[in-house]
């Protein structure tokens, strides 16, 4: 037992090394020597623990996505009951967008692995599963908030999209956060209706007649 709590520790080593040398130098210069270097191991002990430069991705990618669901359940516990599923999904789309730092780190690094997995079907494994998981879950709160919503997994599946292309915009500085933040929250009026007086509503608000 020990011995595999130190292999997921020196795995965990190697997965951080990878993210200071992003920080630092680029994904360009991203390789397995490199990796190594920053981590103060051998090449020939990365590549125990990690095959190729995919699979070494693919770990740290799993550990971002552990922290992006840490980061939600965090979020979305701490707010009162009853939850306002708008508002759970605002939280979900906030965390998908890039901040200064880590957050912008992590953006990259899916982008890293989405480029790779264009040219590589076969690694896109990971990707289609998280993306699965993540639509439907969107989906279930459209439906929690609008029975009536006819088509919630197209609702879901747009708020992806849309949050995918203001990742494009926000990393390459052609928009703020704040604009992107702007857009979201016009797209969620358009879903579940505007807010009142701050707060997300459940419906939309009907009118007279």
């Amino acid at each position: 037992m020990p011995k595999k709590v130190n292999q997921q520790a020196r795995r965990q080593e190697i997965a951080d090394a990878l993210w200071r040398v992003t920080r630092r130098d680029g994904w360009e210069a991203v390789s397995m020597r490199h990796v190594a270097a920053e981590a103060g191991v051998s090449v020939g002990m990365l590549q125990h623990h990690f095959a190729s430069k995919d699979e070494m991705l693919r770990f740290a990618l799993d550990t971002i996505g552990e922290q992006y669901g840490r980061r939600i359940t965090e979020r979305i516990t701490a707010l009162p009951d009853p939850r306002e599923p708008r508002r759970v999904v605002e939280i979900v789309l906030d965390e998908l967008l890039p901040r200064d730092g880590g957050g912008q780190v992590e953006v990259q690094a899916a982008a890293a692995f989405l480029s790779r997995a264009i040219l590589h079907p076969e690694i896109a494994t990971d990707l289609i599963a998280a993306g699965t998981r993540l639509t439907e879950y969107l989906t279930d709160q459209i439906r929690r908030s609008r029975p009536d919503a006819i088509d919630p997994e197209i609702d879901a599946a747009g708020l992806l999209a849309l949050a995918d292309g203001l990742i494009a915009h926000l990393l390459t500085g052609r928009i703020t956060r704040d604009i992107a933040e702007g857009v979201i929250e016009r797209q969620l009026d358009s879903i579940f209706g505007p807010t009142i007086e701050g707060r997300p509503n459940g419906s939309r608000i009907s009118t007279p007649g």
